[in-house]
């Protein structure tokens, strides 16, 4: 499922794209939505241990999307402005195509939720353990799979 880029030159290696999304925090899910038409939703996400993970209420839209289909895309822009003497923008961006998966070990899915809490709620750590106690099994925790991951950079 390997695309060529359109401007190879703007391509990132593997190691500069994991440290693009190691300095993200937020990116958008596309999945096959209802009657053949793509649904995107705004997500937050984690880098850990090396995959990116997701955590959503463990129904709605974008889990019955899911269930039904787990391919989708996750795109992230890091950093974006505009250069008006180009005419153009620089930015840093990733796409990550592949599945989403439903974690069900009660064990990874408090270890991610608490990661996130950690480097996302830094100061607000026992408040972060209250919640997760009260709502792990309320929630849904999703690593993406990754059958593409492209990073890709203009700087102007």
């Amino acid at each position: 499922m390997e695309r060529k880029m359109h401007k190879p030159e703007r391509q990132l290696s593997a190691q500069e794209t994991m440290a693009l999304l190691e300095r993200g925090d937020h990116g958008t899910l596309s999945m096959q939505g209802d009657d053949g038409y793509p649904y995107a939703t705004p997500v937050n996400y984690i880098l850990l241990d090396g995959k990116v993970y997701l955590h959503s209420a463990p129904y709605g839209y974008k889990i019955d999307c899911l269930n039904r289909d787990s391919k989708c895309c996750f795109s992230a822009i890091i950093s974006t402005h505009i250069v008006p003497s180009k005419i153009t923008a620089a930015f840093e961006s990733v796409i990550l195509t592949g599945r989403a998966v439903f974690v069900e070990d009660r064990a990874e899915k408090q270890r991610v939720l608490e990661a996130f809490v950690t480097t996302r709620c830094a100061g607000f750590e026992d408040v972060g353990a209250r919640m997760i106690e009260k709502q792990l099994d309320k929630t849904a925790v999703l690593p993406l799979e990754p059958v593409s991951l492209t990073g890709k950079a203009y700087r102007g």
